[in-house]
């Protein structure tokens, strides 16, 4: 049985109401209905019944979903059209391989380390200087690239494998993720600064990879596994209590898409789930071993709003833990903003091969940021923050994008 053949039931259940127009992003944009979740899934369902054939066309609307979700949310079924764009993914992948060539080496660079790290280095170095001297690439498909930080030493470099603290309570590994190593080195030092603070031991594995997410979003199951598999033998060697991450969307792979990804694999599924059990993003676990607030300074007043991702506010269900851990944080003023949990457009690669969408969906998140009057914009994921930030700055702003942990760490400052 094919991939998509396995889910015609799934694809039956959607009725075409329509309500999941007044959610989907993309659809808002384009105003096309293939790239609304009712379109895709009619399109999916007419490849599975050899009505059409899965060309230039149907491989637009199928790849440019930003996976984002909110459509399970407005459907009254309940259907999950990120499920069943993930399932038309996989298919096209096995008929045809990741196409273009650009995406292909793109996810090929991220599964990676040696790869990524070069990358990072030629852009930090070269690219950048070269970006410098030609005028209107400030913005490169909405990210602010000028602006972009390169790490200069990646952070995994930069620390102990093991880090000590005098009282210990807990024990935890960090699974840092690319772009903290890379990229938000300061976030990930954050990070550590805020776990040991709360007397947690720290094991920061050093041959650590990408979780995968990047490939199996885009069908490649056999080389996200491979990095699943590494990623979980190196942590599960660990004795800790937990495996902290503080990107929402590799929390997401490591704590829900693993168990999907090696459903099928009964000899090694009782490792993925002993695994998955063990992953927290890194607010919800603070908020479950409970900050320790006496050792706070005060700092100077904030109005500080958040961003919720959406790999973590409707994949791993996480939306409270942020906001107290915010909350706590002294002279901090907090704002709800309207939309918070508004997909911000970046969702991976579709920002980079669908930018003119991506462009205008950020556009409106920068603007409910705007209204809020909030000074600092805190999330929770690294391709987030880039994403806002670049469009908060394309549109005048003067907000400052941070992550979470960032806040808290300033908040422990002397």
């Amino acid at each position: 049985m094919g991939v998509l053949a396995e889910k015609y039931e799934m694809l039956n259940t959607c009725n075409k109401c329509g309500f999941c127009h007044t959610a989907c992003k993309t659809y808002k944009v384009d105003g096309a209905e293939p790239m609304v979740s009712r379109g895709r899934i009619q399109l999916i369902k007419a490849v599975v019944d050899g009505k059409i054939e899965p060309d230039a066309d149907y491989e637009d609307a199928i790849n440019s979903c930003l996976l984002c979700g909110e459509c399970a949310v407005a459907c009254p079924s309940g259907v999950s059209a990120k499920e069943l764009v993930m399932a038309a993914r996989r298919d096209l992948k096995l008929r045809k391989g990741v196409k273009p060539f650009a995406k292909s080496y793109a996810l090929n660079t991220l599964a990676n380390p040696h790869k990524l790290e070069r990358a990072f280095k030629l852009f930090g170095g070269l690219g950048k200087n070269v970006l410098k001297k030609v005028d209107g690439m400030d913005y490169f498909r909405g990210v602010d690239i000028k602006g972009m930080n390169v790490a200069r030493v990646p952070f995994l470099n930069q620390v102990p494998e093991r880090i000590l603290v005098a009282q210990p309570k807990h024990k935890v590994a960090f699974y840092v993720g690319c772009f903290l190593n890379f990229s938000l080195d300061d976030t990930a030092n954050s990070v550590v600064k805020v776990l040991t603070k709360n007397d947690c031991e720290v094991i920061i594995p050093k041959d650590q990879v990408c979780c995968g997410l990047p490939q199996y979003a885009y069908g490649d199951f056999e080389t996200a596994k491979v990095n699943a598999r590494k990623t979980i033998d190196t942590f599960l060697a660990k004795d800790v209590e937990a495996i902290i991450t503080a990107c929402g969307s590799c929390a997401a792979m490591l704590k829900e898409d693993y168990l999907k990804l090696f459903a099928d694999d009964a000899s090694y599924l009782p490792k993925v789930k002993m695994f998955c059990a063990k992953v927290k993003e890194f607010s919800e676990y603070m908020a479950e071993i409970g900050v320790d607030e006496s050792k706070f300074h005060n700092s100077a007043p904030v109005k500080v709003t958040y961003h919720d991702p959406c790999h973590m506010v409707r994949g791993i269900k996480v939306k409270t833990q942020p906001r107290q851990m915010l909350k706590s944080l002294p002279r901090v003023e907090y704002i709800e903003m309207f939309e918070a949990d508004r997909c911000c457009g970046a969702s991976g690669l579709v920002q980079a091969f669908y930018h003119e969408m991506a462009t205008n969906i950020t556009r409106q998140k920068a603007k409910n940021i705007q209204d809020s009057g909030a000074e600092v914009v805190a999330t929770s994921c690294p391709a987030c923050i880039m994403r806002l930030q670049g469009g908060i700055n394309m549109a005048g702003g003067k907000q400052k994008v941070m992550h979470v942990a960032d806040l808290m760490a300033k908040a422990y400052e002397d």
